[in-house]
C-alpha cells in the first residue's frame, strides 16, 4: 500500500485493509519488517477488536522477502520514473503496473495465465481501451 508517510496511522490503515479481505482470517502471527511504525499500531487495533488478543507481531527483517520480491518488477520499472508530478500521479502509475503484473502472473479469476485474449479483454475493460 502506497502511503505518503510511514507512521502509526498508515500502519493501522494497512492492517485494516489487509484484514478486510474476505479470504483473510484473524492471524496468529504477523511478519513485518523492522519499521518502528508497526508495533504501536497492533495493540490499538486489538483494543478496537480488529485483531484477537493472541495475535503476535514478529518484526524480523528477512521473513517477508518472498512478498517483497513479488514487487521487484514494479520497483525496477518505477525506479527510473522520478518525474512524477504529484503523489496521485505516482499512485496511479504504480497501481497500473501492479495490475498488469497481477494479470501477467495469472492471478485473475476470469483469465488463465496463458490466455492472452482473455487478458487483453480484461485490460480493455479496466482501462476503457478500444477493442
Amino acid at each position: 500500500m502506497l502511503s505518503r508517510y510511514r507512521n502509526k496511522q498508515s500502519a493501522k490503515r494497512f492492517f485494516k485493509k489487509v484484514i478486510a479481505n474476505q479470504h483473510v482470517v484473524s492471524p496468529r502471527v504477523i511478519n513485518v519488517d523492522k519499521s518502528p511504525t508497526f508495533p504501536p499500531a497492533l495493540p490499538e487495533l486489538q483494543e478496537e477488536g480488529e485483531f484477537t488478543d493472541n495475535t503476535r507481531l514478529r518484526p524480523i527483517k528477512y521473513l517477508n522477502n518472498a512478498m517483497e520480491n513479488d514487487h521487484k518488477s514494479t520497483k525496477c520499472k518505477s525506479r527510473y520514473r522520478q518525474w512524477y508530478q504529484s503523489f496521485e500521479t505516482e499512485k496511479r502509475a504504480i497501481t497500473g503496473m501492479e495490475t498488469m503484473r497481477l494479470i501477467q502472473k495469472g492471478q485473475l479469476k476470469y483469465a488463465a495465465k496463458g490466455d492472452v485474449r482473455a487478458q487483453n479483454d480484461i485490460i480493455n475493460k479496466l482501462f476503457n481501451l478500444a477493442a
